[in-house]
């Protein structure tokens, strides 16, 4: 909450692994664990969260070397179920990278029982959790956690390419929003 001023909701929060997310569509849809640990916050909240007014995303990373890096997304919102919760970010800044990892504008969201991404290989079933895939594109922040003692590369990983390319061991991602035009207090 003290981020850049604060008056942020968390829509998802990684940080030890004890949640499991590789989960189907109904689970991403209403949302699982708990907001004071890992949890996914739930694409029909984030939906109705975001649609009711201009909001902004900032992503938080950190990898098992302690680097941190943020991506941050002026506006961002997510259409309704009815269009697979497609995902709309635009304006990226941010030290996670030269470019954005988060997919394209329009891209839908996928699970291992709901495939809408545009591969034939199923991304979310491939590179693991719920996301927007694309075409399992560069980015997959609901990814296997692999513990720090883990050093082989695996695809199914939590991913943001260009950061760390295909090498990130992260040990704590966050996504969280709030009213683009939030004016919190002064911070000097």
């Amino acid at each position: 909450m003290k981020t850049g001023g604060g008056g942020w909701t968390v829509l998802q929060f990684r940080g030890n692994g004890s949640v499991d997310f590789h989960r189907g569509w109904r689970d991403y849809k209403t949302g699982f664990g708990e907001p004071s640990g890992e949890h996914w916050l739930g694409n029909d909240i984030i939906h109705k969260l975001t649609n009711s007014k201009e909001y902004s995303l900032h992503i938080q990373l950190k990898d098992r070397e302690g680097d941190e890096a943020f991506s941050h997304y002026e506006h961002f919102y997510i259409d309704g179920e009815e269009n697979n919760y497609s995902l709309h970010a635009e304006n990226y800044s941010g030290t996670a990278g030269r470019m954005s990892s988060l997919a394209h504008s329009g891209t839908q969201f996928s699970t291992k029982d709901r495939d809408n991404d545009r591969c034939t290989c199923r991304c979310a079933q491939l590179a693991s959790g719920g996301w927007w895939f694309e075409a399992c594109g560069p980015s997959n922040l609901n990814g296997v956690f692999y513990p720090s003692s883990t050093s082989a590369v695996r695809y199914s990983g939590i991913k943001w390419y260009y950061w760390k390319g295909p090498n990130l061991m992260a040990t704590m991602t966050t996504m969280m929003v709030r009213p683009a035009n939030f004016k919190g207090p002064d911070v000097r």
